[in-house]
């Protein structure tokens, strides 16, 4: 059974040195269980940087949310679910409208507060206090993805698609639900809620399958989102207080060019992204030595000021899949894969003079085999420490939380 909310664990954090580079890892998590920190698009630090916001079943199959204090390594229960996880994006073989969606946690740090939701329920809970309360209740029927809390806890944003989207065959969902959202030209819906008044501020609906939503970091009036689903046409879209535009147009690509995890650079001055291309179809590479019909992978930077996008190509033998995130120095990235499938790498960008140097980190060394143990590296506020999941030292689907210390060898 389930502890309760308020019950805290004691971890027992390990550290290790880096067989390839010599860095100290340190493995947050030990207790028997499924853990992973927040999703990428979310901060899992504490504005003080002295605690981390994860997600774990306890081994009970029931996941909740834990505050874990780096010092060392206590652990508070935050939340009560003993539902299961609930079906939604990401975790389509969970229950549909009950328990913890898994991909719905986002934390405000400035301001304590934390969004998920729980059944029909999106809930706000303080992390000091536990305090919590329903804001807003979802309609019948419908299925959830990545939401996205405020800098000020102010203002949730939630995106869901009508259930029938997911009442696919046998396969891989995540295909499956792409073909047929393609096909029957289904919409997604997102929707801008008033965290203290419970009031919609507004919504919009979309054609597409919407399973990613981002904040403005200065202004809830602008949200970055997705269209999901592999090679879509438009990956990337800007909602700008009613005006719908793409970003990163991807219409001059052609069908070799894919886009991937788009995230707000610092300030929101840009967007950051990654994807993939065939050197056929970019001409500013038509005069590459590199062989013909090869895929390049690439990390892009679009200012928002002007549109321009500047994308910085890897070697020909970097396709591994991964993602990027900033940090508060929109030069400075972290990734944990394209270079290399089982690291965790610095990138230093100079986008003015398209210049990229990559450092060797740690070795992550997780399966990717399920979301809950991607990696996704994530800076910690004051740009000091590197958060990442992996089941390198669990059973494989099942992961652990480690921290790197870029202050420490």
């Amino acid at each position: 059974m389930n502890a309760s909310k308020g019950n805290v664990l004691k971890h027992q954090m390990v550290k290790r040195k880096d067989d390839q580079t010599g860095r100290t890892v340190t493995q947050l998590t030990s207790l028997p269980g499924n853990h992973h920190h927040l999703y990428f698009t979310s901060s899992s630090f504490t504005a003080d940087n002295r605690h981390i916001l994860f997600i774990s079943d306890a081994g009970t199959g029931s996941p909740n949310l834990f505050k874990l204090a780096l010092d060392d390594g206590t652990a508070v229960q935050l939340t009560d679910n003993r539902d299961g996880y609930m079906k939604s994006y990401v975790y389509y073989d969970g229950n549909p409208y009950r328990g913890l969606a898994k991909a719905s946690p986002s934390f405000a740090p400035a301001a304590g507060k934390l969004l998920y939701i729980q059944g029909c329920e999106v809930r706000l809970l303080d992390v000091h206090t536990l305090d919590e309360r329903v804001i807003y209740v979802l309609p019948e029927r419908v299925m959830t993805g990545f939401t996205h809390l405020s800098c000020d806890g102010r203002y949730a944003c939630i995106p869901y698609i009508d259930a029938d989207a997911f009442a696919v065959g046998e396969g891989n969902p995540f295909g499956l639900i792409r073909d047929k959202v393609k096909k029957e030209r289904m919409s997604s819906h997102i929707v801008v809620v008033d965290t203290a008044t419970g009031e919609p501020l507004y919504s919009f609906a979309h054609q597409g399958w919407v399973t990613h939503v981002q904040f403005h970091p200065r202004d809830p009036s602008i949200v970055l989102f997705n269209h999901e689903g592999g090679m879509v046409e438009q990956r990337i879209w800007l909602y700008d207080h009613g005006v719908i535009t793409k970003v990163r147009d991807q219409s001059d690509g052609g069908p070799s060019l894919w886009i991937c995890h788009e995230m707000w650079a610092s300030e929101g001055k840009a967007v950051i992204y990654h994807g993939t291309r065939g050197v056929p179809n970019d001409p500013a590479m038509k005069d590459s030595p590199r062989e013909q019909g090869q895929i390049v992978s690439f990390v892009g930077f679009m200012d928002t000021t002007d549109g321009q996008c500047t994308e910085l190509s890897f070697l020909p033998e970097m396709t591994a899949y991964g993602h990027f995130t900033a940090s508060t120095d929109d030069t400075l990235l972290v990734t944990d894969g394209i270079i290399d499938v089982h690291s965790i790498h610095l990138c230093r960008t100079d986008w003015r003079q398209r210049e990229l140097d990559m450092t060797l980190l740690c070795r992550h060394n997780s399966s990717f085999t399920v979301q809950d143990v991607h990696p996704h590296p994530i800076f910690s506020h004051d740009d000091r420490y590197i958060l990442f999941t992996s089941d390198t030292h669990n059973e494989r689907t099942q992961g652990n939380v480690y921290l790197i210390d870029l202050h420490e060898k």
